[in-house]
């Protein structure tokens, strides 16, 4: 049992006190002064919390934190305390800075529990969530998160529906690590030990299509966190920034996946024309029809919502869904390149990370946004079909209006493409940007003529990986590459704000190697 008892009321008073003030405030030990001696157990945000504001030491046993006295209810109680960015679209508001580390998963143990009394369930049954506002634009020192404030905290409880995906996230997880374990026979020695660890490295990417609201840390041993998503979603809540919430009961990603069936047998066939009128929709904006914007305004529709962004839906942001439109030609070939998210540089090349435990070490792949990107998001693709050229000219319909949709699929990127084709641009870029071999390259068409702008300005952009070399690029995204749209600035050079992007044809053969929803 922890030995870390407060009465709920006194705590609350004592909370409130240091609402709104600086880490360094805080810091009532000394503690930025003498960092490097401190045991960061729980990184120095935590540490912080724990040691000034709870006044107890570093705590690594698995269990609760702390013991609430609520009147006559005595409640274990887990202590987190996580970071929040600001996000400014679709209206300013806190995100989850990163995922919320819960507990090791036990990849020998886990079959012989049960979700009620597991430790992961013990973690997050009833849980005192201290959240700060990270202000930096960039990686930051233990030492700089002095001047971050903590702007509130929370008594969470999960409710209902929400227990039951994390129960059957959690039984995923058992399941896997229950059949790995039972394929290994014999004394559980070192030798065991080792071949269930490499089987499980194998097979656990597996999980990704199944996982609501966790995912696994990639290292082994691994642990149980609260993806990003699922956390900003609760954070969404707390502060008072509600998404729209769709009619009906979604409780883990496969009812989801239920309701796609369902919409696509309905609609699958239909034109975007169609659609509109079906769904009596006004989408028209200076007499022309977006794709995106019809296609997410159309899908919103058929869920039963009424925003105009996939991105202003609770469902989708709770379970991590991002969603993608996919216009296929008529024949069923390549789509347009599909921008995923702005770079952000000053992540990219950071050198090191700081470990739980304070320790620093080299940064690697699997430390970057870029991995965390594609190993712990999932798109909803919404598929349509281009009509013959010949059907829209007989009918002189607007091409767009004729469209036809197809369905949904759910993409998940394989560990075989993160580990080749991502990983392949994220050294590319840190290298290019860490050793200075970045330049700024006139832009030349096919025959060697240079590009001249219609402002007069030669056309330029960074040498970053290109979709001819790899099908993860970069590509800078502006009306055009004048000197008034460079508005970044790396190792001195003026650019376009820079995206990461999927090349078309791997999009197309992405989803043919992904089952039907």
């Amino acid at each position: 049992m922890p030995d870390h008892i407060y009465d709920k009321k006194a705590l609350i008073a004592r909370l409130e006190a240091y609402v709104g003030k600086t880490f360094e405030m805080i810091d009532n030990k000394g503690m930025f002064d003498n960092v490097q001696k401190y045991n960061l157990q729980k990184g120095i945000a935590g540490s912080v919390v724990e040691q000034c504001i709870f006044d107890y030491p570093p705590d690594t046993k698995q269990e609760a934190d702390l013991i609430i006295l609520d009147g006559e209810k005595s409640v274990k109680t887990e202590l987190k305390t996580t970071g929040m960015l600001i996000q400014e679209k679709p209206k300013r508001h806190y995100v989850a800075k990163e995922p919320m580390s819960i507990t090791a998963v036990g990849v020998y143990d886990i079959a012989e529990q049960k979700f009620e009394t597991s430790h992961f369930w013990e973690k997050l049954q009833h849980m005192l969530i201290i959240y700060y506002y990270y202000s930096a634009s960039h990686a930051v020192s233990a030492y700089e998160y002095k001047d971050f404030s903590m702007v509130g905290y929370e008594f969470h409880e999960f409710s209902k529906e929400d227990k039951e995906v994390l129960k059957k996230d959690w039984e995923y997880v058992r399941s896997l690590c229950a059949e790995v374990v039972s394929h290994h026979t014999g004394p559980k020695d070192k030798a065991w030990k080792d071949a269930v660890k490499q089987e499980y490295i194998d097979v656990h990417g597996r999980l990704r299509r199944l996982l609501s609201y966790v995912d696994l840390a990639p290292k082994f041993p691994p642990r149980f966190r609260l993806k990003k998503t699922t956390v900003s979603s609760m954070i969404a809540k707390h502060f008072g920034y509600e998404l729209e919430q769709l009619p009906g009961k979604y409780s883990s990603i496969s009812d989801i996946d239920f309701k796609c069936r369902e919409l696509t047998r309905l609609y699958a066939g239909q034109t975007i024309g169609q659609l509109i009128k079906k769904f009596n929709l006004e989408l028209l904006t200076d007499g022309k029809l977006s794709m995106k914007g019809v296609a997410e305004r159309i899908v919103i529709a058929m869920f039963g919502g009424k925003a105009h962004k996939l991105n202003q839906i609770e469902l989708f942001e709770r379970f991590g869904l991002i969603g993608k439109t996919i216009a296929f030609t008529s024949t069923g070939g390549r789509t347009e390149d599909m921008k995923l998210y702005h770079m952000d540089f000053d992540e990219l090349t950071r050198q090191t990370i700081i470990e739980d435990d304070g320790t620093e070490r080299p940064i690697t792949f699997e430390d970057s946004e870029m991995y965390a990107y594609f190993a712990d998001h999932e798109l909803l693709c919404i598929m349509f079909k281009e009509s013959p050229q010949n059907l829209i000219q007989k009918y002189k319909t607007n091409s767009l209006s004729s469209n036809v949709f197809v369905g949904f699929k759910r993409l998940v990127f394989s560990d075989e493409f993160i580990d080749t084709k991502v990983r392949k641009l994220w050294e590319d870029t840190r290298n290019k940007v860490l050793k200075h071999t970045l330049v700024d390259v006139v832009q030349k068409r096919k025959d060697g003529s240079i590009i001249v702008l219609k402002n007069g300005e030669v056309s330029s952009a960074p040498n970053f990986m290109k979709s001819s070399e790899n099908v993860v690029f970069m590509r800078g995204s502006g009306i055009d590459s004048s000197r008034k749209n460079k508005t970044e600035s790396v190792n001195g050079i003026c650019m376009l704000p820079q995206y990461v992007w999927i090349k078309g044809t791997s999009v197309v053969d992405e989803l043919k190697r992904t089952p039907e929803i």
